[in-house]
């Protein structure tokens, strides 16, 4: 058996960063897929496993699911790809040539039952399916995860207020795309996110507990996309006027990559 290496986020996020074996993927059973996304084909050809049944094209970046994710959920995913990569089609390419995807969970789906998650279910610390409902893509294993509750503002996303997605393809941006193009980033996050903490910046946040973090959530705020002050993850900086004004730097970093456009997804809202 052998596991993932990880590196734990909080509120239930983790970024994946190398993958073994171990796990089983259930393929679904149910009821023929009959909706619009349905495209088991086009996934065929495109290598991905058959628990896979639902495929929209994010300008060359596979966003899928099973058939029990709702339609619309990929729709917006697809939406938060295309924005968020706007900007840099150079790290739009980047990305396509690594082979980065979306999978997209249903809200009756677990971590576990993404077929290239599945071996978490062999970690005997941590139970993944109650901890995760995200988890970036990198060059290892290209796949961006996020829940279709929080895509969609439903009732039963735990983590309302806040986008996952967003997050977490924030880290595969970084990991993947960037990291081609302009592999310089990550001296320069670690060495601003270093000056920022000495200034007392991000203290008692996760923003301030490494990097990777300080840029993703860094970019969640960026798109007004993060959560109200919470101690220990998140302090009052969750938009962009407020980043701008509370951290110009990372701002400057941020805007290079992203551009300062009026888009924001529709949830949080």
């Amino acid at each position: 058996m052998t596991l993932c290496k990880v590196l734990i986020t909080s509120c239930g996020l983790f970024l994946l960063v190398a993958c073994g074996e171990g796990g089983e993927v259930v393929v679904p059973t149910g009821p023929v897929c009959q909706t619009p996304l349905c495209d088991r084909p086009t996934l065929e050809s495109l290598g991905y496993h058959p628990f896979y049944r639902k495929y929209v094209d994010a300008g060359g970046i596979p966003v899928i699911s099973s058939e029990k994710t709702q339609d619309r959920a990929l729709l917006v995913a697809r939406e938060i790809v295309e924005e968020m990569l706007a900007h840099r089609p150079d790290v739009f390419a980047a990305m396509r040539t690594r082979g980065a995807y979306v999978g997209i969970m249903s809200r009756d789906e677990v971590t576990t039952d993404i077929p290239e998650h599945a071996h978490l279910a062999d970690d005997p610390d941590v139970d993944w399916d109650e901890r995760a409902r995200g988890l970036g893509g990198t060059p290892q294993l290209p796949i961006t995860t996020a829940g279709e509750e929080n895509l969609l503002c439903l009732v039963a996303d735990r983590y309302r207020g806040e986008n996952i997605l967003v997050h977490e393809f924030a880290h595969a941006i970084h990991l993947i795309g960037i990291d081609l193009v302009e592999p310089q980033i990550h001296s320069e996050l670690r060495n601003l996110h270093a000056s920022v903490l000495a200034l007392g910046l991000w203290r008692d946040t996760y923003a301030g507990s490494n990097p990777v973090e300080y840029w993703a959530e860094g970019v969640q705020s960026w798109f007004d996309a993060n959560q109200q002050p919470q101690a220990g993850v998140h302090n009052h900086v969750d938009t962009r006027a407020e980043l701008k004004e509370y951290d110009p730097l990372l701002s400057t970093i941020i805007e290079r990559f992203m551009g300062d456009r009026d888009w924001r997804p529709s949830c949080p809202g």
